[in-house]
């Protein structure tokens, strides 16, 4: 395997975190997937998606999406908005966090956040 590092292009998307081997990490798709879409509609949008063959993309978890902020500004393009985590809180909530702010909390499911997906290698 490729010496990778944060930033690369590789299986379809923008490295953003590679773990303390280096052997495996995350990549983001590089651009959102759609405009503002409901907590279902997030989900629903990343398992659908494919770039470069692969399909296994998928809406991250709360602290996923965390890694992903910290890197924002190599991964690129991201609206000043919140972002939708795969990490549900009490039944009809999920966390997301603003990519403006930084700020991580938890909404009603039914209001709308920005998507970005990501998949492991």
């Amino acid at each position: 395997m490729q010496q990778l590092q944060i930033g690369d292009t590789y299986q379809g998307g923008i490295v953003f975190y590679i773990d303390g081997a280096g052997s495996h990490g995350l990549i983001a798709s590089p651009k959102d997937l759609s405009g503002e879409a409901d907590w279902d509609e997030a989900i629903e949008c990343c398992s659908q998606h494919v770039s470069e063959d692969f399909t296994d993309w998928r809406l991250p978890t709360e602290e996923e999406l965390n890694l992903l902020y910290l890197q924002k500004d190599v991964v690129g393009g991201f609206v000043r908005f919140s972002y939708w985590s795969a990490t549900e809180y009490a039944g009809h909530f999920a966390f997301f966090q603003n990519f403006h702010t930084g700020e991580r909390d938890n909404d009603f499911k039914d209001n709308t956040c920005y998507v970005r997906a990501i998949r492991s290698f």
